[in-house]
């Protein structure tokens, strides 16, 4: 298979053989690797395995790239590094809680690169104990900033803001001039009806395509055949608006809301009410789920509100894995409870759809004057009211924090600290990479690759800096 071909992963469905599995699971990745090529040379084995074998030495490569570094000895000594009134043993406890995200390698674990900043993140009393206050203060702020934004919104029913920022992509890796040419993608914001008057401003290196704003997965590619000219860089500008939604009202006020789509419903959002595999199947486990948290006697609206509710209250935030070597992103999600902001966003958006909900992904980035970086959200599809947001990991932060009020805020809306570049998972760019991509699912940190091979996020330098952030008084300026 050739290099570009894995980025459809709709493979990852297919089950691997048991050895493999055990190999894997035990955390010897060498020897599942030798057991793939003992099977990818074997004259039985059918082109359907085969095309999963291939892609497994993908999922193999990018979990070899040291994603769990830290032994338990190693993450015991960070622990009491970073937090105050550490307890001996404290990581086994964490991990037998489900607080650690951990692997094996060679049957001993390793925990998550980030599992500091996730209990920071998840766990009030990490976060109290916490020896850097000043990371903490950052997180004050935004948390500040994100309560303003629901008075506002509550308040005028809408906002707009006017965006500026600058990216930069350039490897971490020496590249040399054999491997050329080079192709970059950063991304870009695109039109789905709350952003408009996208203007590049500035570019650093040979620009071969803008996308158009409609394109599902947006972005601005670069070219270059110098590995001297690696440093690929955007200053952009947009404008984005939010529009409030009180679900809970409607709720209240119509008893009689749709319990299902009219026909004509059901034809045009036909899309958005499938299973894309690998992520978004619907599977036993997840319908008799369904079933523990709704019921036929629910209309559309009550509905969407339990998903929500579900993966708000019962998941608990979890910095992942690269989502390439999770087979099925939305019963990992259900079944371990635990994801983040993108693995429970496709959890929601498959429990919609398979309730009869129309819901899609959106993701980008989440931009504001305290923090700026990748995030993903939900759309779902309501009669009489139309497109509606989820956003289930700012959802679950507020209810951590016991902030109800912005805990129903984000059921049914977002806020204008966003750039939404893409609106559909595994799809292709406009000018489509030939290497296998970093995620295969969206675009969030940008892309590079030679014509010999495409770089992990570890051995890319992205950067996002904002350069101006203004909020219009009026939403009509």
């Amino acid at each position: 298979m050739k290099s570009y071909e894995l980025n459809d992963i709709s493979y990852l469905s297919v089950p691997l053989p048991e050895d493999i599995t055990r190999a894997k699971k035990n955390g010897d990745l060498i020897f599942a690797e030798e057991l793939i090529h003992e099977k990818l040379t074997f004259p039985k084995t059918s082109q359907t395995l085969k095309k999963r074998l291939e892609g497994e030495l993908a999922v193999l490569s990018a979990l070899k790239k040291d994603q769990f570094p830290f032994d338990k000895l190693k993450a015991q000594q960070m622990l009491e590094d970073s937090f105050t009134e550490v307890k001996p043993r404290e990581i086994e406890e964490l991990v037998r809680t489900n607080n650690v995200e951990w692997i094996y390698k060679k049957g001993q674990m390793y925990v998550h690169r980030r599992f500091i900043e996730n209990l920071v993140k998840t766990r009030k009393d990490y976060y109290l104990r916490y020896r850097y206050e000043e990371e903490n203060n950052i997180d004050n702020e935004r948390q500040t900033e994100l309560d303003d934004n629901v008075r506002v919104m509550k308040h005028l029913g809408s906002r707009k803001a006017k965006i500026t920022l600058k990216q930069t992509i350039t490897p971490k890796v020496e590249m040399t001039n054999q491997e050329g040419p080079f192709l970059s993608h950063l991304p870009l914001p695109r039109s789905n009806g709350n952003t408009e008057r996208q203007k590049v401003l500035a570019t650093k290196g040979e620009v071969l395509d803008i996308a158009d704003t409609t394109a599902r997965q947006r972005t601005i590619a670069f070219q270059s055949d110098d590995k001297k000219d690696l440093t690929f860089e955007v200053e952009h500008e947009y404008e984005i608006t939010a529009t409030y939604h009180d679900l809970f009202k409607v709720m209240e006020t119509q008893k009689d809301f749709a319990k299902q789509l009219s026909n004509e419903e059901k034809q045009i959002f036909r899309n958005e009410l499938s299973e894309k595999s690998p992520h978004i199947l619907f599977t036993t486990f997840l319908y008799k789920l369904l079933a523990e948290i709704t019921s036929e006697e629910m209309n559309l609206i009550e509905k969407a509100y339990q998903i929500y509710e579900f993966v708000t209250t019962k998941v608990n935030y979890s910095y992942m894995r690269e989502y390439f070597t999770i087979p099925n992103i939305s019963e990992y999600c259900a079944i371990n409870q635990k994801g983040d902001c993108g693995v429970q966003a496709i959890l929601f958006i498959t429990l919609c759809r398979m309730s009869g909900i129309p819901a899609k992904w959106e993701s980008g980035l989440y931009i504001s004057e305290y923090t700026q970086g990748p995030h993903d959200w939900a759309k779902f599809y309501l009669p009489t009211i139309g497109w509606v947001y989820a956003d289930a990991s700012f959802g679950g932060s507020a209810y951590r924090g016991n902030n109800l009020d912005r805990w129903k805020y984000y059921f049914g809306n977002l806020d204008v600290f966003r750039l939404p570049a893409n609106d559909d998972i595994q799809t292709d760019f406009s000018i489509p990479k030939k290497q296998l991509r970093g995620d295969p699912i969206d675009n969030q940190r940008g892309e590079l690759e030679s014509a010999q091979r495409g770089l992990h996020f570890n051995q890319l330098d992205w950067r996002v800096n904002l350069i101006r952030f203004e909020v219009f008084k009026k939403v009509n300026n």
